[in-house]
C-alpha cells in the first residue's frame, strides 16, 4: 500500500492499495503480479494491518481510494469489505470520497 500526501488546501490525501493478482499476465504489463491466488487472503490482512500502523500517518481526511493492480476487482465482496472496514475505522474519511477499482 501506498499512502499519496496530495498538499491540497484541506490537508486531504488519497490511498492507493496494490492488489497484484492476476487471472492472467499481459504482454504489456511490467507492473509486479501473480497469477497463483494463494496468498490473495493474506494480502487483504497485511493490507488491513499496514491501514492500523500507518492510521498517525497523515493529517487530514483520505479524499480518494484508489485500488491499482494488478486486477483489484478479483477481490471478493467480503475481501472489499475487509478492507474498506479498516479504513473507515482508523481514518478520517471526507463526505463523498472519490473511490476507484481497476478492472480487467
Amino acid at each position: 500500500m501506498v499512502i499519496i500526501n496530495s498538499e491540497n488546501k484541506n490537508n486531504g490525501f488519497g490511498l492507493y492499495l496494490h492488489i497484484p493478482f492476476c487471472k492472467q499476465a499481459c504482454h504489456y504489463c511490467d507492473f509486479h503480479f501473480s497469477t497463483s491466488f494463494k496468498k490473495k487472503n493474506e494480502l487483504v490482512n497485511a493490507l488491513c494491518k499496514e491501514l492500523v500502523l500507518r492510521k498517525n500517518e497523515l493529517i487530514g481526511k483520505v479524499e480518494t481510494i484508489y485500488f491499482g493492480g494488478g486486477t483489484p476487482s478479483l477481490l471478493s465482496s467480503e475481501e472489499l469489505k475487509q478492507i474498506f472496514e479498516a479504513i473507515y475505522a482508523n481514518y478520517k474519511i471526507s463526505e463523498a470520497p472519490e473511490i476507484t477499482l481497476e478492472a480487467n
